[in-house]
């Protein structure tokens, strides 16, 4: 798992995209895994948001993924996505259907308890964020 705190970003795809640079960086992703979740948005929608404040971009394994991660982007201005405001970008990458279900389980359970959430929401470097997981 690899975490980076901004303060800002330009749009929603600046966001998507340094995630999936960092993911790159580690081998953990393909280059052309950035554009697979591109093609995804533009098909789709902002269906990557999965609650307030939150989206998770991926792709299919076979879309570039080399192995399993998780690129945590927490922006101290939340970015317009289609509509939503958004401030956490959860980057997955899974070499296989099966492989991913930890961090999924990992997201939801941060999601959902609000003490956790609000860590990350009020982390102010790299080292608080990685604690809250």
């Amino acid at each position: 798992m690899f975490v980076k705190i901004i303060e800002k970003v330009d749009d929603y795809l600046q966001a998507i995209k340094m995630s999936c640079d960092i993911l790159e960086e580690q081998g953990v992703i393909e280059k052309r895994y950035y554009n697979s979740i591109v093609d995804k948005i533009e098909e789709f929608g902002p269906y990557f948001c999965i609650a307030d404040g939150v989206c998770m971009p991926h792709a299919r394994p076979e879309d570039g993924a080399i192995t399993e991660g998780l690129c945590v982007l927490k922006l101290d201005e939340p970015v317009d996505f289609m509509g939503k405001k958004v401030n956490v970008f959860f980057t997955l990458a899974a070499k296989d259907n099966e492989s991913h279900l930890g961090f999924l389980r990992k997201i939801a359970e941060v999601c959902m308890n609000k003490e956790k959430f609000n860590k990350i929401i009020k982390s102010k470097n790299e080292k608080e964020l990685m604690e809250v997981f």
